[in-house]
């Protein structure tokens, strides 16, 4: 955790098992592919060639991040700072068979303690057909703000979500 600069390393070790290292291009296709088969990005329509545009693309405020269990990649996580007094956890996103592992929680936990001595705010969005993310979330406690319709895809909500930094910290695993 730096300070002056967030996200000033490109590697993070959570844990002895969990790793996160600044995104490579090298790495976007096949990380645009998972996801693109997974829900929700699978129901909201996005495709591998725009998941991996979002994944590559020239963009200071966004960090991305390739997440590794056991030096096997997992998923991905990108935040935006700053963004409306805090940060934005733009996107999480583990693959299916690291899931329900307690990895969430790790980077959660992280990204508060990145973020926490700068910012006042951590935001995300859930689609509202996300229930898994959503319990996650909550679970968190991230506080539902407003419902966006037509956010992403027309006829499709997403919800706002926000956890004050002043003093709520994520469940521990």
């Amino acid at each position: 955790m730096s300070q002056d600069q967030p996200f000033a390393h490109d590697r993070y070790l959570l844990s002895a098992e969990l790793e996160l290292r600044s995104l490579q291009p090298a790495d976007a296709g096949l990380l645009a592919s998972r996801l693109a088969s997974m829900e929700p990005w699978q129901s909201l329509g996005f495709t591998v060639a725009s998941l991996e545009r979002y994944l590559t693309r020239h963009d200071p405020g966004l960090y991305r991040y390739r997440i590794l269990r056991t030096d096997v990649l997992a998923g991905v996580v990108a935040v935006r700072e700053p963004w409306l007094r805090g940060a934005c956890l733009e996107l999480l996103g583990l693959f299916a068979e690291c899931q329900g592992k307690g990895l969430g929680q790790q980077i959660l936990a992280w990204l508060v303690a990145e973020v926490s001595i700068r910012t006042q705010n951590l935001w995300t969005t859930v689609s509202e057909t996300n229930h898994q993310a959503r319990r996650f979330y909550a679970k968190q406690g991230f506080i539902p703000i407003a419902d966006i319709p037509d956010l992403i895809q027309r006829g499709s909500s997403e919800t706002l979500l926000r956890l004050p930094l002043s003093g709520v910290k994520p469940v521990s695993s």
